[in-house]
């Protein structure tokens, strides 16, 4: 332990662990790039970050998970901590034993060799200072010898002091940021969720592909700024037309500006122009990380290799953060994979009695369907049927879960706890979607009669 306990684990699969928060701050999630790894398939990968704000007091800021940061059962985006407050994050719940930063800590060994005035030296420890080691007395003590003697002790202690100092991760990123780029520094005050390395300049990025025929034209654009990804998709052939946006985690965008910084982008030629009758194929990309900007433009012209590199780092980022992977699929083969999610949806919905969660996971397959259709145009004659059941089988979802939920929280008032968790781990299983509010609630409430019980063992 490298300080006084900050958090205690207090339920979950790594129970009665103590936390030690230096002030800089720690980064919890079930990664093992996180500076706290709890192996909780619940917790998303960089879940949380608890740290100290010079002046305010203990913090805690969500970044950016699947099933949220709850302090004392709310859901939290970034709030102070107090002394017993509690954190849930997936399935663990801390609780903040302390929550002042450690200060003063002494340095490792050599106490005890500089004491306070009067004090009876340890065997071995002139009055001044002079350390003997068992070789006798040198000579000339009182002049050259002891003076060099003292040097190289203060030389001594100096290296061990440094080596303290590199041994501390925070100490160590730091370097790790100088040798990168002398730039930025890491470690101190509001920070984006990001491992130890670089931070690298804001990302912007526009891109837009244009390939037309006499037959077609089919369009795929891509920006990026402010932290928001927007992907536009037009097939004029197949009727398609997508278009979705939504922010991105901040380490995403990191990870894409390091692979486009050292890609080879910022070397190509402004521009590359071939000509190719009867078709048209263009290409034009800008990238901006900081300071620097480049912008490449191609028409009808064979790709450079770095170009065609990049191109594909982009569309692929794209599809795979906004789910747009439909569009590499046929549209009938997507009419298949529809057909079937709805003919499984059906068969859930009919074994909705037989578990709780059959008719949650009737909805779920009722939305892939509806996923897979919706760059299909026209609409095949069963997709009237999936919107409709949809909004009947939610409807009929909600009903359910408030029933039950109502049985629940008159056991509590009645303090009936067996009879309260058994409705509520029925409502958990009904709705197994930790990212859902509904489910959250009966967790909370879960938790709570399940003290009441081992209270009463």
């Amino acid at each position: 332990m490298d300080g006084p306990v900050h958090l205690r684990v207090e339920s979950g699969p790594e129970r009665g662990r103590e936390i030690f928060v230096p002030s800089e701050g720690v980064r919890i999630g079930r990664s093992t790039r996180n500076d706290v790894m709890i192996q909780d398939p619940a917790m998303s990968r960089f879940h949380c970050r608890v740290y100290f704000k010079p002046g305010q007091g203990m913090w805690v800021t969500d970044l950016g998970s699947a099933n949220d940061t709850l302090v004392n059962g709310q859901v939290i985006q970034e709030v102070e901590l107090r002394k017993g407050d509690e954190i849930t994050i997936g399935e663990t719940r801390l609780r903040v034993v302390n929550d002042v930063p450690s200060e003063g800590r002494g340095s490792a060994g050599g106490a005890g060799i500089s004491g306070s005035a009067g004090a009876t030296p340890p065997p071995g420890v002139g009055l001044g200072g002079t350390v003997d080691l068992g070789f006798g007395r040198p000579p000339g003590s009182d002049g050259v010898s002891v003076r060099r003697r003292r040097l190289f002790l203060l030389a001594a202690a100096l290296v061990m002091a440094l080596a303290a100092v590199l041994a501390q991760p925070v100490v160590r990123s730091r370097l790790a940021g100088w040798w990168e780029g002398l730039t930025k520094l890491l470690g101190w005050g509001e920070r984006a969720p990001a491992t130890y390395t670089t931070n690298l300049p804001v990302l912007d990025l526009t891109y837009e592909r244009v390939q037309g025929s006499t037959s077609n034209i089919f369009r795929y654009f891509v920006s990026i700024g402010d932290g928001r990804l927007v992907v536009q998709v037009d097939d004029m052939q197949s009727a398609r037309h997508v278009r979705r946006e939504k922010k991105v985690d901040p380490e995403l965008l990191q990870s894409l500006a390091r692979s486009l910084e050292t890609s080879g982008f910022f070397g190509l030629s402004p521009e590359y122009r071939g000509v190719a009758p009867g078709i048209h194929d263009s290409l034009d990309l800008s990238v901006t990380i900081g300071v620097r900007t480049h912008r490449t433009r191609l028409v009808n012209h064979l790709e450079p290799e770095v170009l065609a590199n990049v191109r594909g780092m982009v569309e692929e980022f794209g599809r795979s953060e906004l789910g747009l992977a439909a569009l590499a699929i046929d549209p009938a083969t997507l009419v298949e994979k529809a057909r079937e999610a709805f003919w499984q949806a059906q068969k859930m919905h009919d074994e909705r009695e037989i578990r709780p969660g059959n008719l949650f996971q009737a909805i779920r397959s009722l939305k892939e369907a509806e996923w897979y259709l919706e760059t299909i145009e026209p609409k095949p004659e069963f997709c009237a049927d999936v919107i409709a059941k949809k909004r009947d089988w939610e409807r009929e979802l909600q009903e359910r879960h408030d029933n039950l939920l109502f049985l629940a929280e008159r056991a509590i008032r009645l303090e009936d706890w067996p009879e309260a968790a058994r409705h509520l781990r029925i409502l958990a299983e009904m709705i197994p979607d930790r990212g859902d509010e509904r489910h959250r609630n009966v967790y909370k409430k879960l938790v709570e009669v399940e003290r009441r019980l081992a209270t009463r063992k």
